[in-house]
């Protein structure tokens, strides 16, 4: 603000100096003509009453113009009284009906009385003047600063406290001063009250959807236990145990705690833990399923159940939107600070890209969360996720992770371009 203040301080003071000289050196200009026009009236006057060149250097003598070297007196009979500039040619011109220059005066039979040149506009006085504005404006600039700093503090420390209650978010201010910062102090208020009941609503929500799966996890698990022992009854009874899991999260998650760090998790065996389910379900399928996952650890600052919960959404999109055989490539590959997980399957594409990514958005009859689930965790990290042209034919879904511990903020690094060109 102070840097503001100096600015706006220096520029008024800068217009006020510049229109200050110029309307001292025009009104010195038109006293300077008024001076000069009095003169030769006075030189004029005195010739047309006699023609003693004695008398006539007398007048021009006593006059500013005349003391200045700037009046001459050709007379009629030839000579001149006075430093004039003309020639004589001018002059018998002008004698004789030529039109003469503004500022001199004709006398016919006697004498043309030539000013020679105006007055000077800028003399010693204009000069002293003029720095006299030029200190007064530095004077006055350097007074204004702190007092417009002073005089528009309680507004900028109103500011400071609205803008920290719009970081902190359910913090109500009170502004006083201008109608206009009160206005936007009441909008403020407004926002984090509407916040906060999205808040409340959202977690009412989730409480009861959670609380009411429940009653058919306790049905379902009531029904695994009379099952044997096979494949598909311990594939069942693991996804049951897994969404029982996620209910309890939910539920925990309605009361957040603030981690002193964030949690991390090994990205490949997280993906290597999947892959176990949901290879034995391609098989189901006749899916062809190639998995390539490093055996060295990579760990990614995401919690391992978000990081489970993306790969089944982004895998269980190819279950439901491809048809049965269609092929299934996984692969984790690390670059400089990133890990990059690339899906793809050998189905039709994604018709839409771009809108495929975005929460509620789908093309193909889903609920349009699962893309929008995965990038969320991917964009957590500082990563991105990305859907393409795949190898196979179909969409290739690839989320890219910032490894824990990054400080890299690149958006494109090359060891991913090299990687991605290549394939």
């Amino acid at each position: 603000m102070t840097r503001s203040l100096v600015l706006v301080a220096g520029i008024v003071a800068l217009v006020l100096v510049c229109a200050g000289t110029v309307l001292l050196l025009w009104d010195n200009a038109r006293q300077a003509a008024a001076a000069d026009r009095q003169d030769v009236a006075t030189v004029a006057a005195v010739v047309a009453v006699t023609g003693e060149p004695d008398h006539l250097r007398s007048a021009v003598a006593r006059t500013s113009a005349g003391a200045d070297g700037r009046i001459a007196v050709h007379l009629a009979a030839g000579g001149i009284i006075g430093s004039g500039r003309a020639s004589r040619a001018e002059v018998a011109a002008v004698a004789a009906g030529a039109p003469a220059p503004s500022s001199w005066r004709v006398l016919p039979g006697r004498a043309v009385v030539e000013l020679a040149e105006p007055a000077s506009v800028v003399d010693a006085a204009t000069t002293l003047e003029i720095g006299l504005l030029v200190l007064i404006g530095v004077v006055g600039g350097a007074i204004a600063v702190p007092v417009g700093a002073w005089r528009f503090s309680p507004l900028l420390q109103d500011m400071r406290t609205l803008a920290d209650a719009a970081r902190a978010g359910g913090t109500r201010v009170r502004a006083t001063g201008p109608r206009e910062l009160a206005d936007l102090a009441a909008a403020v208020n407004e926002v984090a009250d509407r916040t906060d009941r999205l808040l409340a609503n959202e977690r009412e929500m989730i409480a009861d959807v959670s609380h009411r799966l429940r009653t058919p996890l306790t049905a379902l698990r009531l029904d695994i236990d009379v099952l044997d022992d096979s494949v598909v009854a311990n594939r069942i009874r693991s996804a049951v145990c897994a969404m029982d899991r996620d209910v309890d999260l939910i539920i925990e998650s309605l009361q957040p705690v603030t981690p002193a760090r964030p949690a991390e998790c090994d990205l490949a065996a997280v993906v290597r833990a999947r892959m176990e389910f949901w290879t034995v379900r391609a098989t189901d399928q006749n899916r062809w399923c190639e998995v390539d996952v490093p055996d060295q650890p990579m760990p990614v600052e995401v919690p391992a159940d978000v990081l489970a919960a993306a790969v089944d959404t982004v895998l269980d999109n190819i279950f439901q939107h491809t048809p049965e055989g269609s092929p299934i490539a996984v692969e984790v590959v690390a670059h400089a600070d990133w890990v990059t997980l690339a899906v793809e399957d050998g189905g039709c594409g994604v018709s839409a890209p771009a809108e495929a990514v975005l929460r509620g958005r789908s093309g193909g009859g889903s609920t349009g969360l699962g893309l929008a689930i995965a990038r969320a965790a991917a964009e957590s990290t500082g990563g991105s996720l990305h859907v393409e042209r795949g190898r196979l034919g179909g969409a290739r879904i690839r989320m890219r992770f910032g490894g824990a511990g990054r400080t890299g903020r690149d958006s494109a690094p090359r060891a991913w371009r090299l990687w991605h060109s290549t394939r």
